[in-house]
């Protein structure tokens, strides 16, 4: 018994190397691989044939035997490890139908490198439009709470800690800026991505007169690959689009984590509906967020996938490896198919996201985040330098907490007070403009023009969300468009000259 695959090995693979390295890659592997071989096959044959590398004959009947297996799926094939990979085994297959004459001259002109490094491009390419497809439905989805909310006082938070007055819809404004930016980056990768290796052969091209530029437009690619080894060596493009995913992931993790503080008992700023939830199996009181755990465990998984890709590629050759172009990228599909889902999770999330707002309000009331504020009023209206207010009114919150006070609770007299004291002057302030200093509402309302929650700015705000979501999604759509009718062309050229209706 001979090597199935070729003529200068002389004995077969392995069992062991067949059952414990191949046949678990070939099984995992071939479910995917199959559209992906059938649909470059179709360009190739194509090319082949206008190039007059194949006859009619042969390319027709190539053709009619690549839609039947199409047809078949997944089931025609019998899977064996001792052909290596999902290609040899297409292929073994196809001939099996049309014979070894006519079916072994799919593979001129090409090399499995180019070819798998093509199916990566398209696997990705795929991806990352679905991936941008979901994050402008979330976009879209936080600029609709953004709106609904903007008027809902809540603390904001550093540290942890109260620090001033801001509004839920704020909040959220804050991670729609952040995810258009995230959403930047990942649509950018089409760009490098949606360039097409094929017609690279194994790493120097080929001697056969074909059109790299006729295949890559079948594929809806944008261009070629100028440089055949470079084609074949990297998945840079991969990297990068994990790195842009992972940032995107960490984004949703951290809008998870501050949903999760103000989503329990002591807290109790926000609810989220039974509907995303799940329970203890012991305790029925409990009310658990599975799905902001979800959110926070997706970030892990992606940069585990990116992580393990720049730590693969990190000492190879820059050529074909099956450790610079295979294994370092083990976990990337699925980080893609896990991170995609995050953002659809997270859409449901944030639309059934509801504040609490007299709760919200309470504390913005009690705890002191307006205390800023009452040291700018100080600096205006008092005279004082900022440092001087600063420690004044730090006094005044001390003094005033150990009172049992809470912060809408200080006046002009504990502020005279402690000014005398800490001091040694007399500060003189107004019981209203004191009053109007704690007052959250008004403090929310006074930060204008700067990039803060006042109605006024988040409404400037919004406006450029909203238009900045209509051109993504405008130009998306485009994209998604052209590639439609790239598929839609390459399949009714195939299909005619299978004689085939379309």
């Amino acid at each position: 018994m001979t090597s199935k695959v070729s003529g200068m090995l002389k004995d077969p693979l392995d069992p062991i190397i067949q059952a414990e390295m191949l046949a678990p890659n070939l099984i995992r592997d071939f479910p995917a691989a199959l559209p992906l071989i059938t649909k470059i096959n179709k360009a190739h044959v194509l090319m082949l044939l206008a190039r007059s590398i194949l006859s009619n004959e042969h390319a027709r009947r190539l053709a009619g035997a690549i839609l039947d297996l199409e047809a078949a799926g997944p089931s025609a094939f019998v899977l064996d490890p001792a052909r290596e990979d999902p290609y040899f085994n297409y292929e073994a297959t196809l001939i099996e139908r049309v014979g070894s004459d006519i079916g072994g001259r799919v593979h001129i002109a090409r090399s499995r490198n180019d070819l798998y490094a093509t199916m990566d491009r398209l696997r990705a390419r795929t991806a990352t439009l679905a991936i941008c497809q979901v994050m402008l439905d979330l976009r879209q989805s936080l600029n609709e709470q953004i709106a609904q909310f903007s008027s809902v006082v809540m603390p904001g938070y550093t540290h942890l800690q109260p620090a001033q007055p801001v509004t839920f819809g704020y909040h959220l404004a804050g991670f729609a800026h952040a995810l258009e930016r995230d959403y930047q980056r990942i649509v950018e990768c089409l760009s490098r991505t949606n360039v097409s290796p094929l017609g690279a052969g194994a790493m120097a091209g080929t001697s056969f007169p074909i059109d790299r530029e006729v295949t890559a437009r079948s594929l809806g690619f944008e261009g070629v690959g100028p440089h055949a080894q470079d084609c074949i060596a990297s998945r840079d493009y991969l990297v990068e689009l994990l790195s842009g995913l992972a940032l995107t992931a960490t984004t949703l993790s951290r809008m998870a984590q501050d949903f999760f503080v103000m989503t329990t008992y002591e807290f109790q700023t926000l609810e989220l509906p039974d509907s995303v939830a799940q329970t203890s199996s012991m305790m029925p009181q409990k009310k658990n967020m599975s799905a902001l755990e979800v959110l926070r465990a997706s970030a892990a998984q992606v940069l585990g996938a990116h992580v393990s890709a720049l730590s693969g590629l990190r000492a190879t050759h820059y050529s074909f490896g099956f450790d610079a172009c295979c294994d370092p990228f083990r976990w990337t599909w699925d980080a893609l198919d896990g991170g995609r889902r995050a953002v659809v999770v997270a859409r449901v999330v944030v639309e059934k996201c509801r504040p609490r707002p007299e709760r919200a309000l309470a504390l913005a009331r009690a705890n002191f985040s307006t205390a800023t504020d009452l040291a700018d009023l100080l600096v205006r209206e008092a005279g004082l330098s900022f440092r001087e207010a600063h420690h004044l009114v730090g006094d005044v919150v001390r003094t005033a907490s150990a009172r049992g006070l809470t912060a809408e609770q200080i006046d002009a007299d504990l502020v005279a007070e402690q000014a005398k004291a800490m001091l040694g002057k007399s500060v003189h302030l107004s019981a209203d403009l004191v009053a109007q200093a704690v007052d959250p509402e008004l403090v929310v309302q006074a930060r204008r023009n700067t990039g803060g929650p006042s109605n006024h700015d988040v409404r400037a705000m919004l406006n450029g969300l909203n238009a900045r979501l209509k051109a993504d999604r405008s130009n998306l759509d485009g994209t998604i468009s052209r590639l439609n009718q790239a598929d839609a062309t390459l399949e009714n050229a195939i299909r005619a000259l299978a004689g085939r209706a379309a």
